[in-house]
């Protein structure tokens, strides 16, 4: 049920959604149409703009590190899914925007800083269709040349939350040494939940948002469509963290 709940609930933040609903109250109540539409169209502007999100993004955001700066060898480099789908029909696995939490745990592993991988992550789909993120992960990994043995998988997660509880479970005494690999706009909520379950790790955040963008009239003050997502994303992680912090 909490599962449910959370999926409507990240449905009804949507800041699209909230600007059609202004738009459609534009509409619906003509004595205040003119209030509704500026309304409509500052939301509009404030949810486009790419430099707002992108500050917001990067004040919210773990900083990044570099490998260099790892100093010590961990026994597992703790992967959390939600970086890619599979094309059944081609036989492939696809990447999004979150793959470095693959490519960067394979980087990990190959320099001999993570001596094992863990991959966390089920089916986050309100209907599970039977596909299984750690599952097609192993098989890539194995294609990547990484042992059999030292991989490890947690299939059975939608969430964060479950993330951490079915890694807990898996690892069982085993909760030091341990190197948590995920979004840098996901890490606080990921972090939170893996000390819930006594899962102490260290940090290892990915695919953060630059400080050196180039910044031109039309990223600071034109709308784009990527910034409405980015926006989503971003305000998902915050009711995502208040939720899990009350729920705690």
């Amino acid at each position: 049920m909490f599962f449910i709940l959370s999926k409507i609930l990240f449905f009804l933040i949507k800041p699209t959604f909230w600007i059609l609903l202004l738009i459609i109250s534009s509409i619906i109540f003509k004595n205040k149409r003119k209030k509704l539409l500026y309304i409509s169209l500052f939301a509009f502007w404030f949810f486009g703009n790419g430099y707002i999100v992108d500050i917001s993004y990067r004040m919210w955001e773990d900083d990044a590190i570099s490998v260099s700066e790892l100093d010590k060898t961990y026994e597992y480099g703790i992967v959390l899914g939600g970086f890619s789908e599979y094309d059944n029909k081609k036989d492939r696995i696809e990447f999004n925007d979150c793959g470095d939490r693959l490519f960067h745990a394979i980087h990990l592993y190959k320099t001999g800083i993570v001596k094992k991988i863990l991959v966390s992550g089920g089916n986050g789909q309100l209907i599970n269709e039977g596909y299984l993120e750690a599952d097609w992960s192993k098989k890539f990994l194995i294609e990547c040349g990484i042992p059999t043995e030292d991989i490890l998988i947690e299939n059975k997660s939608r969430n964060t939350y479950e993330n951490a509880k079915y890694t807990s479970e898996l690892l069982s005494d085993n909760t030091e040494n341990l190197l948590l690999i995920t979004s840098a706009w996901h890490m606080k909520r990921a972090d939170l939940c893996f000390q819930k379950f006594n899962l102490n790790c260290d940090k290892f955040p990915t695919d953060y948002t630059t400080k050196d963008k180039q910044f031109d009239l039309g990223y600071l003050f034109l709308p784009n469509s990527s910034s409405y997502e980015k926006w989503e994303t971003l305000i998902k992680e915050w009711v995502g963290f208040v939720v899990y912090k009350i729920k705690f």
